[in-house]
């Protein structure tokens, strides 16, 4: 009991305790968004944990040693026996130096689609989102996946620096109606780009400094190209909310057929 190693161990974790329920605390006083204290949460967690293994190693450290040429014996099973969970640890910790996603973001791994609810060591939990529609809209089901996956697969991360894609959205109209429908489509495209204007182009501003990258036009844009029937597609490239997707479409198709309506009547 007078070990001073067992002392200088009981301190170790009793101040590693009382630091997590001071930070925990501090936490819950923040002002912040759902998903963002999530991340301060597991930033705080990960760091405290490592605080505490760092330190009882340093206080046991000659027993350490020792008991390191013992488990150097037990190295090679260990790793055959144990691979997936190696594997997982390693997909974690490539994410956490790639800074690949954060709580909140929306992201597609292999099959997996969804926004980030929740990471750790060993897996990666979604509110998950069709993988193969592209409304991107919500399933209501979460999915769990190994971190393994973060070593095989690209991971595609559609809201870490821009909240939005450059979606293209098709329209086939006769040949007399290409002007009307053409105006029709980026007055329609102003209004919905408008309240977000100022945000794409600042995060493009963002994203410029950040990598070599060169700017995206933010104005929306009517591509004119030849019909399958001998007519007119319109195709207007905007862009839209990552997690809006089907709601823009939408408003562009009742946009449409509002002005087709209104076009033909006497």
């Amino acid at each position: 009991m007078n070990d001073p190693r067992l002392i200088a161990s009981a301190a170790v974790i009793a101040g590693v305790v009382l630091v997590s329920l001071l930070a925990r605390r501090l936490v819950g006083r923040l002002e912040q968004a759902p998903e963002q204290r999530q991340r301060t949460r597991n930033v705080i967690r990960y760091g405290l944990l490592l605080v505490l293994v760092v330190g009882l190693l340093i206080v046991w450290a000659d027993l350490v040693t020792q008991a390191a040429l013992v488990a150097s014996g037990f190295a090679v099973a260990i790793v055959l026996f144990n691979k997936d969970l190696i594997l997982n640890i390693l997909g974690w910790w490539q994410k956490t130096m790639s800074g690949a996603y954060r709580i909140g973001d929306r992201v597609h791994i292999g099959d997996h689609r969804g926004d980030v609810l929740d990471y750790g060591l060993l897996s990666t939990t979604l509110m998950q989102v069709d993988a193969h529609a592209d409304h991107g809209m919500r399933t209501g089901n979460v999915v769990t996946f190994p971190n393994m996956l973060l070593l095989t697969s690209p991971v595609v991360n559609e809201t870490l620096v821009l909240g939005f894609e450059w979606k293209e959205y098709c329209f086939s109209v006769k040949q007399d109606e290409r002007i009307g429908a053409e105006e029709a489509l980026l007055k329609a495209a102003e209004e919905l780009l408008r309240p977000h204007r100022d945000e794409v182009e600042i995060s493009l501003k963002k994203m410029t400094s950040q990598y070599a990258f060169h700017p995206i036009e933010v104005k929306p844009r009517v591509f004119v190209g030849a019909g399958s029937d001998g007519g007119i597609k319109l195709t207007l490239r905007l862009a839209t909310p990552a997690r809006s997707l089907r709601v823009t479409h939408d408003a562009l198709t009742r946009a449409f057929l509002q002005w087709r309506e209104g076009s033909t009547k006497p």
